[in-house]
């Protein structure tokens, strides 16, 4: 049985993850539009509809994300010439440079909460989260 400490630890790790590791903290856009253009940098090019699948939120949701975040300029909406009911969604340059930041930061920041381990303790951490995510079907590290 799991311990009640070791779930409130990891509780609060998770938010504390969340908080870093996400740009929303700073008001700058909604967690959706952030997982959106995560997802897009993971993709390159798209079609909203199969990027709304992917994230799990109605398409008519993506469509307004996507043109809020194309409005900013973070990526930009090409109608398919082939057929115009097909809308492709990819980042702009600003787009993913803004992701790479974001990624770099949250580098930074578990950097530097993890840089009290030694290399030891940072492999035998790094084994037990494998082991963990490997339930969960994320096993790519």
């Amino acid at each position: 049985m799991v311990s009640d400490e070791l779930i409130e630890a990891l509780v609060r790790f998770w938010r504390m993850l969340h908080t870093v590791s996400a740009p929303i903290r700073q008001g700058d856009i909604t967690a959706q539009q952030f997982w959106l253009l995560r997802q897009l940098r993971r993709m390159e090019r798209v079609r909203i509809t199969d990027l709304a699948a992917v994230l799990g939120i109605a398409q008519s949701s993506g469509t307004v994300a996507v043109q809020r975040l194309e409005a900013a300029g973070l990526l930009r909406r090409e109608r398919s010439t082939e057929d115009e009911r097909v809308v492709w969604v990819s980042l702009t340059e600003a787009g993913a440079a803004r992701v790479d930041a974001w990624r770099q930061h949250r580098r930074s920041e578990l950097e530097r909460l993890l840089g009290d381990l030694d290399r030891d303790e940072q492999e035998q951490l790094r084994t037990l989260l494998e082991r963990v995510l490997v339930r969960t079907g994320d096993a790519a590290l």
